[in-house]
């Protein structure tokens, strides 16, 4: 079992120091994304510039390949701004579910405006005896949920002893402990299913973690993240029962500034050369 490490705070390391004047302000994860939700698709961040590439690249063709065998039902943990909340349901075929959690419900609230712009239908929403809201809009079913601490509430949303065939989550590993993640993760995904995991790789995860600059102040706002090594993700996946499928991706915007700059945009100069995602593709075993 993986230890769990201390989150990220100002480093002593000449790296970390923030600019001359700037203010950093820490915060819970829900406060900086609900904070984030209006700005996180267009404020140039280039981690999810890197995420979406190597998902369209590695796990869309794996969407529909698994949906030749007919309707499938998908756990988003961390569905966002529903960059790939989207994805996922224009490559499965009808009658599949999306159960779509978040924590923050700013974030969610884009996901679902997105979910809207593509024609998906209308919305309706219920609140269930477990007291937890659900927004539901065609096969896309939405919660409000923390996958650390409300299972009840995860076990409710997708329906007990009925896993799930695929398990999706971008970008939300540097914000929860590992074994109580892959603990949700295996106790809601069928054997034989695949899970796909991105997280910020930790070359970069160690001197910072997810957050933004306010426009108002300046202030950058952070939340709590942990760093996380290549190979704790790993060994904490194999002890419930998840096993590496194919490659670890291991990516950056590239060794070459100009391309990196015209494919990613001004951010990507001081992360060229560098490795700043990590995906992980997991089959169930057992």
């Amino acid at each position: 079992m993986s230890s769990s490490p201390s989150p990220n705070a100002p480093s002593s390391s000449s790296n970390a120091q923030p600019p001359p004047g700037e203010t950093k302000h820490y915060t819970t994860n829900v406060d900086l994304y609900d904070g984030w939700a209006s700005t996180y698709d267009t404020d140039g961040n280039i981690l999810p510039m890197v995420d979406d590439l190597v998902f369209n690249e590695r796990i869309v063709p794996l969407l529909l390949s698994s949906s030749a065998s007919g309707p499938k039902r998908v756990l988003e943990i961390g569905c966002g701004t529903g960059r790939n909340t989207v994805k996922i349901k224009q490559n499965l075929p009808l009658g599949s579910t999306i159960y779509a959690i978040d924590v923050s419900e700013g974030m969610m609230a884009e996901a679902q405006k997105k979910i809207h712009e593509m024609g998906y239908g209308a919305s309706s929403s219920s609140t269930p005896s477990s007291g937890f809201t659900i927004c539901v809009i065609t096969d896309v079913q939405w919660a409000l949920i923390d996958v650390q601490t409300q299972r009840l509430e995860l076990t409710a949303l997708i329906g007990e002893n009925d896993p799930v065939d695929i398990v999706i989550s971008t970008l939300v590993l540097e914000h929860v402990g590992l074994d109580t993640f892959f603990s949700a993760v295996t106790a809601h995904l069928k054997v034989g299913g695949w899970a796909w995991i991105s997280t910020m790789h930790p070359f970069i995860g160690a001197n910072t973690g997810a957050g933004y600059r306010r426009s108002e102040d300046g202030v950058k706002v952070h939340g709590v993240s942990y760093n996380y090594e290549i190979q704790e993700v790993v060994d904490a996946a194999k002890v419930h029962g998840l096993e590496v499928d194919g490659e670890i991706v291991e990516a950056g915007v590239g060794d070459d500034e100009q391309e990196a700059v015209a494919k990613f945009g001004q951010r990507a100069k001081k992360a060229v050369g560098w490795k700043i995602f990590a995906g992980f593709l997991f089959r169930k075993t057992a």
